[in-house]
């Protein structure tokens, strides 16, 4: 159901982690078919930078946007392990589905080429080995989010629910 509500913030979260997964995949890429630019190398540490960035600003802005809801979900008698797990459920359904939107995205790149030249050999614009390297790395970043965000958590006291109560 939070999903839902923060569509706009789902999306946007969504295609940005979609970019930086086929950013760091294709330096990925690059560093593997030409080790000596220097270039590539760079743009993968800036790609893994953002990355890092996002994830926590990610989490971040979940639980402080939804302050009041995880107050309100604490009054009702849930534990800071139930708002865990919710809050760490949307934030690894939004990476998975950056990674699912890029494999999507690189299949159809792949089926274009071949239907418009069946017989030449396919050159895939980033194989998937760098892609679920990508992957497994985003996800040791959405663990580190989970922790602050776990943490944030923590801090949220039920009274933020009852604040405006009888005015």
């Amino acid at each position: 159901m939070m999903v839902l509500r923060e569509k706009k913030q789902f999306i946007v979260f969504c295609l940005m982690y979609t970019f930086l997964i086929f950013w760091t995949s294709y330096s990925i890429e690059l560093v593997i078919k030409t080790p000596s630019l220097g270039l590539a190398s760079t743009s993968f540490f800036m790609a893994l930078g953002v990355g890092i960035f996002l994830s926590l600003l990610y989490a971040w802005l979940i639980v402080r946007r939804n302050s009041k809801t995880i107050a309100t979900l604490k009054c009702i008698g849930w534990t800071n392990k139930d708002i865990n797990s919710l809050i760490s459920g949307f934030i690894l359904f939004t990476t998975f589905m950056g990674f699912f939107i890029i494999v999507e995205v690189l299949f159809h790149y792949a089926a274009f080429f071949v239907y418009i030249n069946p017989t030449s050999p396919t050159v895939p614009l980033v194989n998937l080995l760098p892609v679920f390297v990508t992957f497994t790395i985003f996800l040791f970043f959405q663990i580190l989010a989970i922790l602050l965000a776990n943490r944030k958590i923590l801090k949220v006291r039920p009274i933020i629910a009852l604040k405006r109560v009888g005015v």
